[in-house]
């Protein structure tokens, strides 16, 4: 059975050659005829604190998002598309706050370009998202802190002006709802004062809270990116190929003389015609029937 197989491979060896030597060839071609592709990669440092539930952030949403996206295109002074951009990026991260940003382009300096820009402008505004938006948070502390400074304002000009106009003492003697009245002017004065001292106090707690937050989800590139060719394994993959160019020619060899109906071998032959074979006629070249005729 073995030696039928061998026999039946060795007569038809040129079709798995030719179809190994044709993937390879054509898979070569493609090799040699594409641009080499480059790929940058940045590494970056993205704390997110796991009890900080409050505000959930993943950074990898941050880097691949439409923002960043244009900040970076922007940065690196590219002709570059948001969609063209989010193809050639991709972010892997282990189990750590250690990120890895890598632009794939097949001109390097390009890839170095965005790969840097990207992680400095996806670490920037993952801080600011952790920080809050200070623009609008500073506008509403700005009010509150003039309606509080105009109520204590408007408290002490009234204390002043009632004792313009009744002088201690006397008036309170003579009239006591005059002192009753000044005891609620003062009253009034008072409270307005512990309303800004408050509000100032709590000022300063709630950056120190913010400062502490922003800490927290600290973030920042730890190694800037370099260009590096991305194409040690096209040995590999041409081998593979190879390989299974053979194996695709060596199975159409067995399926050719399964389904083939070409008439090879005298039992054959008996089978087909249901009679039996007197005799079987050799092949030989043209030369050794030359040889042959010369012998005789």
């Amino acid at each position: 059975m073995l030696s039928a197989l061998r026999l039946v491979l060795w007569r038809r060896a040129w079709i798995p050659l030719l179809s190994a030597a044709l993937a390879t060839g054509a898979l070569a071609a493609m090799t040699l005829t594409a641009r080499p592709t480059y790929v940058a990669t940045a590494t970056v440092i993205a704390k997110n604190p796991e009890n900080a539930t409050d505000r959930p952030l993943s950074f990898p949403e941050v880097v691949t998002s439409n923002t960043v996206a244009l900040r970076a295109i922007k940065t690196a002074h590219v002709a570059e598309t948001v969609d063209e951009l989010e193809a050639a990026l991709s972010v892997v991260s282990g189990k750590s706050d250690i990120y890895q940003i890598a632009i794939r382009d097949t001109d390097p300096a390009r890839a170095t370009a965005l790969a840097n820009a990207v992680a400095g402008e996806s670490t920037a505004y993952y801080q600011d998202l952790a920080g809050g938006d200070t623009v609008s948070i500073q506008a509403t502390v700005d009010k509150d802190r003039a309606d509080l400074n105009k109520r204590y304002l408007d408290a002490s000009q009234a204390l002043l002006t009632f004792d313009q106009n009744h002088t201690q003492g006397a008036g309170a003697r003579s009239d006591p709802s005059l002192g009753a009245q000044r005891l609620a002017l003062q009253l009034a004065q008072q409270a307005a004062a512990n309303a800004v001292l408050n509000f100032e106090a709590g000022i300063t707690q709630g950056k120190l809270a913010q400062i502490t937050t922003i800490r927290n989800f600290e973030s920042h590139v730890l190694d800037q990116a370099a260009a590096l060719p991305r194409g040690g394994r096209n040995v590999t993959l041409l081998i593979y190929v190879g390989g299974l160019g053979l194996g695709l020619g060596i199975v159409a060899v067995f399926l050719l003389e399964y389904f083939g109906r070409s008439i090879n071998k005298p039992e054959d032959a008996e089978a087909y015609l249901g009679a039996p074979v007197v005799g079987v006629i050799p092949r030989a070249s043209p030369g050794a029937m030359r040889r042959a005729a010369r012998g005789k």
